[in-house]
């Protein structure tokens, strides 16, 4: 009868264990959606302001930027489902190297640019975690293609993660133009900028821009304390509409 009993209260355990993580993945895929949902909004809102047709080109920009929002956040889900996945954290390093690729073949706009990715180990963050810094690494990529070389020649854009002091870095490297001298990564911008303060700022991350003769590299550094507050967190509001 001990045994039957003891069996049956580790069925029970397990069961409520099973339902905590549904519950628990249910809540995060409603909250990243509702997320992307506001962002999707704000750019709607951008673009009427523009008052200005929209070019077929421009046109497939917006949506493909909106695609790849979404494709970052499902394919973040589909690696916290699988079984042994999220429990004791996820590997950010791996799944910005899927991310990297993915991102080369889908964006029609990347042209013949090459995205590579270096994992340098030890990049481990919590499930809540890495969906805004998965959507901060597309944001920046999606920036750079856009913007590194307007001259439309091929370019190269690094993204790299490794550990640091309990915590890690994130870079995203390009061997662009860089910024312009008038121009405020930290307050300038449209909503591609916007997203990634946004999200830096939901993580309790430092943002770093450092801008040069070539290329721009944009650094995110999360400490190993650092509060992490429930998403969304909405980006602020004005500045130029630059993306």
């Amino acid at each position: 009868m001990d045994v039957e009993h003891r069996g049956f209260g580790d069925a029970a355990v397990r069961h409520v264990g099973s339902d905590d993580r549904l519950s628990e993945a249910q809540h995060r895929i409603a909250n990243n959606l509702a997320l992307i949902a506001g962002y999707t909004r704000l750019q709607a809102t951008r673009l009427h302001k523009a008052g200005r047709p929209l070019s077929a080109r421009e046109a497939c920009i917006v949506l493909e930027e909106v695609a790849a929002r979404i494709e970052t956040v499902g394919e973040l889900h589909r690696l916290l489902s699988a079984p042994g996945h999220g429990d004791s954290g996820v590997d950010l390093g791996r799944f910005l190297a899927k991310l990297c690729d993915s991102l080369m073949e889908t964006v029609s706009f990347a042209g013949d640019t090459v995205i590579t990715h270096r994992d340098l180990g030890g990049c481990i963050v919590r499930p809540d975690q890495a969906t805004p810094m998965a959507l901060i690494v597309s944001e920046l990529v999606t920036n750079a293609l856009k913007y590194a070389h307007p001259s439309g020649v091929a370019g190269r854009i690094l993204v790299s993660c490794r550990s640091n002091a309990g915590g890690l870095v994130v870079e995203v490297v390009d061997d662009g133009v860089g910024l312009s001298e008038t121009f405020d990564p930290l307050t300038d911008g449209g909503l591609g900028f916007r997203v990634v303060r946004g999200l830096a700022r939901q993580l309790g991350a430092d943002l770093v821009y450092e801008s040069g003769d070539i290329g721009l590299t944009v650094r995110l550094t999360l400490g190993a304390d650092d509060d992490h507050r429930v998403i969304p967190l909405w980006p602020e509001r004005g500045g130029p509409d630059r993306d």
